[in-house]
Parts: C-alpha cells; structure tokens; sequence
C-alpha cells in the first residue's frame, strides 16, 4: 500500500454527502425564494430562472450519484468492496453528471448578469464568449469521461483487456480551465458595478451579493488541491479511488449549489430587505445619508433599482443609456419588475429615465406635458394678479 495517499477503516461518506445535501437544500430555498419574488410580482418566469433550475436539478442528479455509489462502497476501503463494478459504474455517473450540473450552474450565473447588465455591451459580449466556453468544457468533460477508457466496459471491468487514460491528470486537467472560467464569471459584475457613479458605499454592498457567489472559487481551488494531494484512481492500484475521491469531491459537491446560490442572490434582494432590513438595503431599498437625513421619506419603502452607466452629454446633461431593471417593493409584499417601455400607474420607465426617443430629440409627450402644464400655470397667475389689481383700484 506504498502508493496508497490515503486510508481509513472506517466509512467516509458522510464526508461528502453531508455537506452536498447541505448546500443543496441551502441551493433550493433560494431558488423558491427567487420564484416566489418573481410570481409574487405577477410576471412571467425569464430565461435564467429556466437556467438555474436546470442547473438545481442536475445538482439533485450528482447528488443521487452519489447516494449510489455510497450503497455500493464509496467511502469505505477497496478491500471492503462486494460488487466494485456497480460501484466504478457509479464514479462514472458522477463524473457525467459534474460535466453538466457545474457549466449549468455558472450559465445560471451569467444569463443573471446578461439581463441585469443588459445596458452594457461588454458584458453582453463576455457572457456569450464565457458561455460558449462553458459549454464546450462541459461537453469535453462529459465525451471524455464517458470514453475515459477503451473499451467503454474497461472502467469498470477490469478484466476486460483496454486502455484507460491517467485519471489523476484528467481531474487536475478539468478544473484549471474552471478555476479561469470563475475568475471571468466573479470579475463581470465588479467591473460594471464600479463604473457607475454612485457612492462607494454603495458600490461595495452590490460589489459584495455578488461576490458571495464568487465564493465558488474557492471550491474550484480546494478542488485542484485535493486532487493534487490525494490523487484518485492513479498507479497501478486505482490509489484506494473509493475513498480518496470522496475527500476530492467535496469541493466538486457543493460547487455546483454554491453557483446556483449566487444567481440566485441578486434577484431576492427586495425579499432579503424585507426580512433583514438594513442588510441588503443599499441594494433595493432607501439608503440613509451621513447627516442622518433619509434619502426618501421616511415609511416609504418604494425603491428604483437600475444598472447601468451614465454617460456624460454635452452642455453638463446626463442620461442613462437604459434601464434594465426597476425593483418596486412596497409594504404589502409586492415585488414588481419593470422591463423598457412598460409604465405602472400610466408612467413608463423611459419617462422616469428620459430614455425615451422624445427625450433625445428634446420634443417629447413628456417634455411637451411639462411646457403645456407651466405655460398653463403662468396663465393663471398672470390672471390672479390682473384680478388683484382691479380689487385694489375698486374696479
């Protein structure tokens, strides 16, 4: 057992499924409470909610994998195993699973951005560059495991005469690109967050929802050095796989979960503020200046939530170049989210904005509304004096 980086007598597993099961269950409140915000709101389901419940339900794929494999010996000594086919048929399963649950847990995160960053042609860009890559490593991940040896039959049978690539190579070959995949996901929002003109406070409280989800790279690290440390299925002996690679695929477990935690962050954060006020306020809510003076009234707890920059025009004026999103949250319980062009009680996003075509070109309804109104206002007290002076003189 001289090549052996790893042995315990006794059963491991809880290793690993104790905190998958953790994060997952953590995984799941969060997305509830993300579709509860969203039909609370009365509006349909978008795009990356589709995603990240994708991504959960791959998640609950890995996490039976395991649960398999666990009956079947994982987490207890090679030696101890009765039926290693059925187990090493479940190492396979789990590494299929990982190649899916992992890229679709991090496009869960970037269609997030995608539609919160919607104004912004960078991210635009690196989420479809991003998300292309993701793709195209979860596909690897999945072709090469399935055909890590030859004949297919070869992994699990040994008795079968074949070849099988070095596994310990593979893990540490897989998660390099994802540990690059993280850094680009996590950098994204940090960088349009920054090049908005707001506070700084302000700035880190959203730098910091959106780096809870970050924390992803820290699975993605510990994930390269324990399969550096621990090395399964390599020598000529697998290296003791059944238990090594459960110490290994702790990080893997709750990556995924962890992923799905961060896209899910953003979108709660009118819900989050109502339950824990002050927490998350500077993100869908009031925020109180230095003075002690509010920045709205006190009570009102309606709040305009938008992202995006601002960019400087000529003679001073200022515009947002769009509005991608806009939070209501009021007592009651209602969250609503307001798309470009839509309006609430007849006022549209774009007049709140001045984002509208009108507005650029200085003859907008709005604009003309104001002129007319304070033509309108001046005409009456025009006529209020005239009545004054005619009050005075007896006429």
């Amino acid at each position: 057992m001289d090549d052996v980086t790893y042995y315990n007598p006794n059963d491991i597993s809880a290793i690993l499924l104790a905190p998958h099961a953790a994060f997952t269950g953590i995984a799941t409140f969060f997305l509830i409470l993300r579709l509860y915000v969203v039909r609370g709101a009365g509006k349909a389901l978008t795009f990356d909610e589709y995603v990240c419940t994708v991504a959960l339900l791959a998640n609950y794929m890995m996490l039976f994998g395991e649960g398999y494999c666990v009956h079947y010996g994982l987490g207890r000594t090679m030696a101890d195993l009765v039926e290693p086919i059925f187990f090493l048929k479940g190492i396979l399963a789990i590494e299929v699973t990982y190649g899916i649950a992992c890229p679709v847990s991090k496009l869960a995160v970037l269609t997030m951005y995608y539609r919160i960053f919607s104004a912004s042609r960078v991210i635009r860009h690196s989420v479809w560059v991003i998300g292309f890559m993701l793709m195209g490593w979860g596909i690897a991940v999945v072709v090469v495991s399935i055909f890590s040896c030859t004949p297919i039959e070869a992994f699990w049978d040994r008795s079968i005469p074949g070849y099988c690539i070095d596994s310990d190579k593979f893990y540490i070959g897989i998660t390099v690109p994802n540990i690059i995949f993280d850094f680009l996901t996590v950098a994204l929002p940090v960088y349009e967050v920054w090049s908005l003109q707001m506070g700084r406070d302000k700035k880190l409280a959203i730098s910091g929802v959106f780096l809870l989800g970050g924390s992803v790279i820290l699975a993605s690290f510990a994930r390269l050095a324990l399969f550096s440390i621990y090395k399964p299925g390599g020598g000529p002996s697998g290296n003791n796989i059944s238990q090594t690679v459960v110490l290994c695929h702790v990080a893997s477990a709750i990556e995924t979960p962890l992923a799905i935690i961060g896209a899910c962050l953003p979108p709660c954060a009118p819900l989050l503020k109502r339950l824990f006020g002050g927490v998350t306020g500077t993100i869908s809510g009031k925020r109180s200046r230095q003075d002690g003076q509010s920045a709205e009234p006190k009570g009102n707890l309606h709040s305009i939530v938008t992202i995006g920059k601002i960019s400087n025009r000529s003679g001073g004026r200022q515009k947002r170049n769009k509005l991608d999103t806009v939070t209501d949250f009021d007592p009651e319980g209602s969250f609503v989210r307001l798309e470009d062009g839509h309006s609430e009680g007849g006022v549209s996003t774009e007049e709140l904005t001045g984002g509208g075509y009108g507005a650029r070109n200085g003859n907008s309804d709005c604009a003309g509304g104001l002129k007319s109104k304070r033509r309108s206002v001046m005409a009456g007290v025009d006529d209020a004096d005239i009545q004054l002076k005619r009050f005075s003189t007896g006429q």
